[in-house]
């Protein structure tokens, strides 16, 4: 059972940081983050049966403004330059914290998105990246010289500080294996496969697509163990739909989405979603939502809004989104009941 600590201000993760450019990259620069990521399985580990969703004990003590990380845990300025990340398309850095720890940092608008998103999937028992959000940093050039970004040069001004906040994203020691996909995925029959599909309508996560899913290899004490991820909540908090008519962390478009749950037939809880994989998003069976409900019916709106205030929500924003994301998932215990 996860008993979480007393939870400090929020504010302990606000602090300005300071980014150094170093003219020297400490990693090459096309796979610094991937390399950290992707080591070898040590010599003799024993490979764990796999897994898609653990119990981490009453969902009502849980504290959702760190999840699974902590103050101390939370990336510590100076932080030093290592490369641009050109993956995807928000613009990304991968920094050292003075610490040495390797962090991944994403500007725009799925920032604030992501670090919500993965708190309330983790209170939920699906493993998630550690995230966490930075409001204020600051780079310092090394001779006063600002160097030729190619896409979070609009996100930095020119002395240096960051123009909106960024959410930092921790490296560890695990390996991505692969993508997985919805249609193929061998956890199907299991109450966490469920959880997984609901916290992705609940969300509006609507960029599902195969290639945000990640099957990583995880050290633990026993060897190592396979678990199936989404390796993107970044969609999330605003208007579903296809590749044209969609958005990101809007609450006016959030609150006008459909009903989570369409209708209950027979075994199965037909669902209101669209947007990528949106066959595999269209049901889940009862017993898999029973399995969800009997976890989310003691969540509370106070910890919801917790995993907003994690990714510094504006007060309109805050209480918008945990009172819609919360309306959500009662939706879905109170059609199983």
């Amino acid at each position: 059972m996860v008993i979480p600590s007393k939870r400090p201000s929020f504010l302990a993760v606000t602090g300005v940081g300071t980014l150094v450019l170093t003219g020297i990259l400490t990693l090459p620069a096309a796979s610094a983050a991937q390399g950290h990521e992707e080591q070898s399985q040590a010599p003799g580990a024993v490979a764990n049966p796999a897994r898609i969703w653990e119990d981490r004990g009453p969902i009502e003590q849980l504290d959702l403004f760190w999840a699974g990380g902590s103050a101390e845990r939370a990336p510590a300025g100076p932080f030093t330059f290592v490369n641009e990340d050109m993956g995807g398309t928000n613009p990304k850095a991968n920094v050292r914290d003075v610490k040495g720890v390797l962090w991944g940092v994403k500007w725009d608008e799925e920032a604030q998105s992501e670090v919500a998103a993965s708190r309330l999937a983790w209170a939920m028992g699906l493993r998630v990246d550690e995230t966490y959000y930075v409001e204020n940093g600051t780079i310092v050039f090394p001779g006063s010289q600002r160097p030729a970004f190619q896409r979070i040069g609009s996100f930095i001004d020119k002395q240096g500080n960051f123009k909106s906040g960024a959410r930092f994203k921790r490296y560890t020691d695990q390996k991505i294996k692969s993508d997985w996909s919805f249609a193929q995925n061998p956890m199907r029959s299991e109450g966490g496969f469920s959880v997984l599909v609901l916290m992705d309508v609940i969300m509006a996560n609507w960029d599902t697509k195969d290639s945000n899913n990640k099957l990583l290899s995880v050290p633990e004490a026993t060897g190592t163990r396979d678990w199936y991820i989404v390796g993107d909540y970044g969609a999330c908090f605003g208007k579903m739909g296809g590749h044209t008519s969609h958005s990101k962390y809007v609450l006016k478009d959030f609150v006008a989405n459909p009903p989570v749950v369409k209708s209950v037939s027979g075994d199965t809880m037909y669902l209101e979603f669209k947007g990528s994989n949106a066959s595999a998003h269209a049901s889940v069976p009862l017993e898999g939502a029973r399995f969800f409900a009997n976890r989310a019916a003691h969540l509370t709106l106070a910890q919801v809004e917790d995993a907003f205030r994690a990714a510094k929500a504006n007060e309109q924003d805050l209480h918008g989104f945990a009172e819609a994301v919360y309306g959500r998932i009662r939706d879905v215990v109170t059609r199983v009941q």
